[in-house]
């Protein structure tokens, strides 16, 4: 499969434009900023301005950059084909060249920059010689030619058309990298390595050239070299995952079978990343249909996307947009990309565009959902998120947003069914069954009675988090039959705390205490602490047994978070009760030190020091 063609048309799109001649290169390429409407409105307006006027050379030019941008190619073989056959209609009889007319170099290099899009290259050839014919000074359209040599593995030739362009232009980091690829399939390895030194001098983060670098070194069995080369090409790009299998080669080769490991694990596991990628990019390269093209550069998009690449989500989103104008997964893909970008005013347009295209496509209205939320506006995020469950009801991330935004907004009730309705969805969701048994404490706690009795609300409360619980942990064992160290889900230390707390509000003492003590967090401590105490009070054989468990509680909350002033307070109480008045003393102090205007610490405080003053 031949490369994409993402710089050498960069290269074309850029110059132009930037306005300048082909055959000039910038120390600093200007960038165009590109919105979503543009590619399309481009084509459009082009098409429009030559349905008026035919013979207008310079706006089909500008048409087929547009085509190459979105690696439409066949559909700019054909622009680019059109302005050569106008220009050549309106040849001066007996002329031999038409050196005056810029768009007949432009259009010929342009031409070969597609016909290379489609794997045609041999008509790639024929096209840059006829532009070097009329701009023999093109050091892009000499490096051009010979890719398309290198591409029929012709490298005599490719390396004559090189030396002209790195003779042209000796400080463009791609020349040099090229010949060094040319040199290298001869097996001029001097000349190769020489090459792509150069490129990495002129660009020190060029990844290709330091991956090349280090296939170099390692044919010369330069193994500390070749190492360097590609553990700096995976730095650069960790797309070249190639980089990380080789070097594991070279760490074999050096004897170094753990570092061999290590690498080769690494590579196995981006190679599964990126596979899917590879393979939509082959099937774009095998596909020709604008529509079936449009599809595929939108399943690239997605893929970058869901991998937080937004950058690049965006420019395949464009391409796919720019093919397909009626494409709402495209615009809807781009709007959502623009939102984590935080072009709010973008990602708005573009779901907004989706809904005029498709008014019932309910991930347009999750969308715009999306954006108001990350904007901090709940109810007009609430309202698309509704209106996205009311015509797609399985929706399962608007409906995890709705419950969100409502559980944040302590609107328990609501969020309840939000919750019901996810788990309905999804029954072995272990954080909605968490959540939904928050929803029921809140309202238990609240005293809510309109449909049910706080009572009832306890239990219903209990019954989700111990299914949480339930399908947590199974959840952790089947992990830990695939993984040597399993994680429980975060939320898990909370709902034994909400179990404990429900437990000791039912005087469930036992229960509580094991919920508590499978929480571990210092506030479950904390709790066990005031509740052994308040059970000590009640032993009339032997209360002190119940306040030295309930010390060792206090002591263990205030070990595991120092800084909470209340656990102090507590084992002061606790110390005060034992009769242990220099200790008491201590922990309440330190609760001052934490909240020194706390009038119930100050009250305490003078409690424990009258009762040592009276010792």
């Amino acid at each position: 499969m031949a490369p994409r063609l993402s710089y050498y048309v960069g290269v074309w799109v850029v110059l132009i434009g930037c306005h300048l001649t082909l055959w000039q290169l910038p120390d600093a390429f200007c960038q165009e900023r590109t919105d979503t409407s543009d590619i399309t409105a481009q084509i459009r307006d082009y098409k429009a301005q030559l349905a008026v006027d035919g013979t207008r050379t310079e706006i089909r030019l500008k048409l087929a950059k547009v085509y190459l941008q979105i690696e439409a190619y066949a559909e700019a073989v054909d622009a680019y084909q059109q302005v050569i056959t106008l220009t050549e209609a309106n040849k001066v009889p007996g002329s031999a060249t038409l050196t005056s007319n810029s768009d007949v170099p432009a259009a010929y290099y342009g031409l070969g920059l597609a016909y290379t899009g489609l794997e045609k290259f041999e008509d790639a050839i024929t096209a840059y010689q006829q532009a070097i014919a009329y701009t023999p000074d093109s050091a892009y359209t000499h490096a051009a030619l010979g890719s398309a040599y290198a591409n029929t593995h012709r490298y005599t030739e490719a390396l004559d058309a090189y030396k002209v362009a790195v003779a042209l232009n000796a400080n463009d980091k791609m020349i040099h990298h090229q010949i060094g690829n040319v040199y290298s399939k001869r097996g001029e390895h001097a000349a190769a390595i020489r090459h792509q030194l150069q490129a990495i001098a002129l660009a020190p983060e060029f990844a290709a050239a330091h991956y090349r670098l280090g296939l170099l070194y390692a044919q010369e069995k330069r193994w500390t070299d070749a190492i360097n080369a590609y553990r700096t090409a995976y730095t650069n790009d960790p797309t070249l995952v190639e980089s990380l299998y080789n070097l594991a080669q070279a760490y074999l080769r050096t004897g170094d079978t753990a570092a061999a490991r290590e690498q080769m694990a690494l590579f196995e596991e981006r190679k599964a990343v990126l596979t899917p990628l590879h393979e939509l990019l082959g099937a774009l390269q095998r596909t020709r249909g604008a529509a079936e093209r449009s599809q595929l550069l939108g399943n690239i998009g997605r893929y970058y996307l869901k991998n937080g690449d937004y950058e690049k989500a965006v420019s395949e989103y464009q391409k796919a947009i720019g093919m397909d104008p009626q494409s709402v997964v495209a615009y809807n893909g781009i709007g959502v990309a623009y939102t984590m970008l935080e072009r709010y005013e973008d990602a708005v347009a573009a779901q907004q565009k989706v809904l005029e295209l498709q008014p019932d496509f309910a991930k347009a209205h999750a969308g715009l959902g999306l954006v108001y939320l990350r904007q901090h506006k709940m109810e007009l995020a609430l309202t698309h998120y509704r209106q996205a469950v009311a015509l797609e009801p399985e929706l399962l991330e608007a409906h995890q947003k709705i419950a969100i935004i409502l559980l944040n907004q302590a609107r328990y009730a609501e969020a309840t069914d939000a919750y019901l309705a996810i788990i309905s969805l999804k029954p072995d969701d272990a954080e909605a069954y968490h959540n939904l048994g928050l929803c029921y404490a809140h309202q238990a706690k609240a005293g809510d009675e309109t449909s049910r009795s706080a009572e009832n609300l306890t239990g219903s409360a209990l019954v989700a988090l111990e299914k949480a619980v339930d399908l947590s942990l199974s959840a952790v064992r089947d992990v830990a039959s695939t993984a040597p160290l399993p994680v429980q889900p975060p939320f898990l230390t909370e709902t034994y705390y909400l179990i404990g707390e429900l437990r000791a509000s039912q005087g469930d003492f036992g229960a509580a205490e094991k919920a508590y003590l499978a929480s571990g967090l210092p506030k479950a401590y904390h709790a066990l602490a005031q509740l052994s105490a308040k059970v000590a009070s009640r032993d009339k054989a032997d209360p002190k047994r119940g306040l030295e468990t309930a010390l060792r509680y206090a002591q263990k909350a205030v070990h595991l978070d120092p800084n909470v002033a209340s656990y102090y307070n507590t084992l002061a109480l606790i110390e005060f009760r034992r009769g242990d008045y220099r200790q008491a003393e201590q922990a309440i102090r330190k609760a001052l030190a934490l909240e020194p205007k706390n009038p119930n610490y100050q009250q305490g405080l003078k409690q424990i020091s009258d009762k040592l003053a009276v010792e």
